[in-house]
């Protein structure tokens, strides 16, 4: 499932709630179809079981004398074979051989029905006085109605039941094309709403995704846009309130992080460039220096070309700016030269040896400074950078540990939720506890009104042709006593169905419960690592940007060391040179015999 798109997920989600409603809804539709045939063959027995009792309160008459046997049972058939009742509903009644002795239709009377089949080969006949042999029972058969030409057929259910002592099989029927078609049409309805409820949920599912995977692709490419250094991308949805507006801000926060890293980067190298353009400005005014002191040298190298041809009394003309006190002294030391020269050329050889050593040490001491500094560059720009990522992490950190505590606040009002989902439950299993008991009333109440309408018709069958409408009436109520303890049946099913799936409800929405408290408690384990955590990397990042500034102290000193050592190293190396020049001037000067004399006893 994770490698699955979140669209074809919740598509998948929506498709498989309207296909479980589908379902439920052919289960609904197949348990009514079965409770309006059951109610139709529920009537045919009440009805047969009335027209019974008729036969049976002739019997009685006979038995007791009042009357004939064969006169009972004319008119006991004749007062069975008058009774409708709708829809297109009469009686009729085989003897032990299959041959009709009551009908609706006298025409029918006297014939034999042994063997008898409907149109389509169905042997009804016998399966009607087979299952009236076992008790009573349904036959479904097809057969032309009253009154329609003869290869018309219609589906017919009859209810057959015997009567022992006159051994007659007495039944009734009813034509179930009108119950056919209203179960069709209550199909066709339901595959409609079903249809309807499918185009309305995928359409809705449609927009819905579309809400969420559009603002995602949004936000995707604004954090593409930010990994690629482009900070000039405007994060969208960052109003909203979801999960969608919690990664667009979150992505908003790395976009600020990128341009804090990007504005650091910018000032470290302003800053490398300032210490290049320094070391440059050292380097032109070594430069200039050496120009100043080259004219120096070719100057006092003019003055010592004269005293090459021992012209002691020569003098520097201006040499300009710092070197003018070198154009005073070197004039007082022409006055001197002769005095000094002898000392001079001695430790001449011991200063050269001197200035080469300083000169070697210096050069090393300017390459290992320029190394040092490179590495501590290096060292500086790293530091920064672990400093930024850490001061990152810890506010990720912090983001986190917030929305981990957001998080196990919801699972919190979520147990609530489910607990008051569980109480709720409960009051609706006690509603329909209570309802049951009122519908029982009410099939009991049902069940004396067709007793008592039975009653009714007895007497007013006693009553003869005064009692005709009397019995019409009875009949109506029976009939309505027996729809309604047929429907308190259905209702009863019903209830009694929703109280288990209710009870199943309570179940599920409990265990949902458990695994919420476990959830929550897991969040808050790891809402108090996260808070760790965050604290252990603010420590950190602080930590971190002390030493960053320390070493970029360190670094700066010790660039300034190593443009120090470079001028240190040319200038020990223009004073070398200057000194070997220097001596081998000063071996071509040829003193006056008191100043030899005076050299060489010095």
């Amino acid at each position: 499932m994770s490698n699955i798109r979140i669209s074809t997920q919740l598509f998948c989600l929506v498709f498989g709630l309207i296909a479980a409603f589908s379902i439920v809804q052919f289960v609904q539709n197949r348990a009514t179809s079965e409770s309006l045939r059951q109610e139709r063959y529920d009537l045919l027995t009440s009805q047969t079981q009335s027209a019974i009792s008729i036969l049976q309160y002739y019997y009685d008459l006979a038995q007791a004398g009042e009357m004939p046997e064969e006169e009972a049972r004319a008119e006991a058939y004749k007062t069975i074979s008058n009774i409708r009742f709708e829809p297109d509903g009469y009686f009729f009644g085989f003897d032990k051989d299959t041959t009709m002795i009551l009908h609706a239709n006298p025409s029918t009377v006297g014939k034999n029905f042994k063997g008898a089949a409907d149109k389509r080969g169905y042997p009804f006949a016998d399966e009607m006085m087979t299952k009236a042999a076992d008790g009573g029972g349904i036959t479904v058969y097809h057969w032309p109605k009253l009154g329609s030409p003869e290869d018309v057929v219609f589906p017919k259910a009859s209810y057959n039941a015997k009567f022992a002592p006159w051994d007659i099989v007495l039944g009734t029927g009813v034509y179930t094309d009108d119950l056919n078609a209203q179960i069709w049409a209550n199909q066709m309805q339901s595959i409609t709403a079903g249809i309807i409820v499918l185009i309305l949920g995928l359409v809705a599912a449609y927009f819905l995704i579309r809400g969420i995977t559009n603002p995602l692709a949004k936000v995707h490419s604004a954090m593409q846009a930010i990994v690629e250094e482009n900070t000039d991308v405007e994060v969208p949805h960052t109003e909203m309130q979801n999960e969608v507006g919690m990664m667009a801000r979150a992505t908003q926060v790395f976009k600020e992080k990128v341009i804090e890293r990007q504005q650091l980067t910018k000032a470290k190298v302003e800053q490398d460039a300032l210490l290049n353009s320094e070391r440059e400005n050292n380097t032109n005014a070594t430069k200039a220096e050496a120009a100043r002191q080259a004219n120096v040298v070719k100057t006092i190298g003019a003055a010592l070309a004269q005293l090459a041809d021992g012209d002691l009394s020569t003098r520097c003309s201006a040499l300009g700016g710092e070197y003018e006190t070198l154009r005073q002294n070197f004039n007082n030391a022409m006055e001197k030269l002769e005095v000094a020269m002898s000392n001079i050329h001695q430790k001449g050889s011991d200063l050269d040896a001197t200035f080469s050593a300083i000169s070697h040490s210096s050069s090393e001491m300017s390459t290992r400074t320029e190394s040092q500094a490179a590495n501590l560059e290096e060292t500086s720009a790293a530091l920064t950078e672990l400093t930024e990522s850490v001061s990152s992490a810890a506010a990720d950190a912090k983001n986190v540990a917030n929305r981990v505590d957001e998080v196990s606040t919801d699972a919190a009002r979520s147990n609530e939720v489910v607990d008051k989902a569980i109480s709720a439950m409960s009051s609706i299993e006690q509603s329909s506890a209570e309802i049951s008991k009122v519908i029982s009333v009410i099939d009991e109440i049902a069940f004396q009104t067709n007793l008592l309408a039975l009653n009714a018709g007895v007497e007013a069958a006693r009553a003869g042709e005064a009692g005709l409408g009397f019995a019409v009436v009875a009949q109506e109520v029976r009939e309505l006593a027996q729809r309604s303890a047929a429907a308190a049946k259905e209702i009863k099913g019903q209830i009694q169905q929703s109280t288990s799936q209710v009870n199943q409800g309570v179940g599920l929405v409990g265990q949902a419960g458990e695994a919420l408290k476990r959830i929550a408690e897991q969040i808050n384990e790891a809402n108090q690592l996260v808070a760790k955590i965050s604290v252990s990397a603010t420590e950190q990042s602080t930590t971190l940007h002390a030493i960053s500034e320390s070493v970029n102290e360190i670094d700066y000193g010790t660039q300034r060391n190593a443009a120090m050592a470079e001028e240190l190293t040319a200038t020990a190396g223009g004073l070398a040179q200057d000194t070997s020049e220097l001596m081998s001037m000063i071996q071509q000067f040829k003193l006056t015999e008191k100043r030899e004399e005076l050299r060489m006893a010095s």
